[in-house]
């Protein structure tokens, strides 16, 4: 992976020790003679431009969810702490960028779906409805247990159908038994 800040020893090119860059932008900032609002020289930490780096991208489009994934965090919310805009500022931003990548893309892509193709998208999630939780497959794939989803690892339980599950379980104990006491 391309480093930021490396140095070469000899024939290689290495990572350059996090004490020296912090001692590089010291010496930076101090050459300068730039003060905070209290008057005290100014003082930054290498992860200060991660943050900068993460509010210039996204004030010039990049959405957040990409800067997210370039930031490498895990979840959104702690890229948004990282950002120094408003709220509104971020959503304007991401609306930008779904504009300008509607407006590099196909038209057709974006026409209004037929009453026929309607019906079949809406006509899924019906079908994904269970009688104990829903299923949790991808629109337009088959269901390979035909709708008898219980031992399915898509299935997504409803909490509120465990009393359901027990009958279940408790009726196939019972006709389990039935069959070896029957022979």
């Amino acid at each position: 992976m391309p480093l930021l800040f490396q140095h070469r020893i000899g024939t290689e090119t290495r990572a350059m020790h996090p004490t020296c860059i912090r001692t590089y932008i010291v010496q930076a900032l101090a050459s300068t003679g730039l003060t905070d609002a209290s008057g005290e020289p100014l003082t930054m930490q290498p992860h200060d431009f991660r943050r900068i780096f993460i509010t210039d991208a996204v004030m010039n489009g990049m959405p957040p969810h990409i800067a997210q994934l370039v930031a490498g965090h895990r979840v959104i919310d702690t890229t948004m702490g990282y950002l120094a805009v408003y709220p509104r500022e971020v959503v304007e931003a991401h609306r930008a960028f779904i504009a300008r990548r509607r407006a590099s893309r196909p038209s057709e892509e974006y026409r209004t779906p037929t009453d026929e193709e309607w019906d079949s998208f809406l006509g899924h999630f019906e079908k994904r409805k269970l009688s104990i939780g829903t299923c949790g497959r991808a629109f337009s794939t088959p269901c390979i247990h035909e709708h008898v989803c219980l031992r399915c690892a898509m299935l997504r339980p409803d909490p509120a159908e465990r009393p359901r599950l027990i009958e279940i379980r408790d009726n196939l104990i019972d006709r389990i038994a039935e069959v070896k006491r029957e022979g």
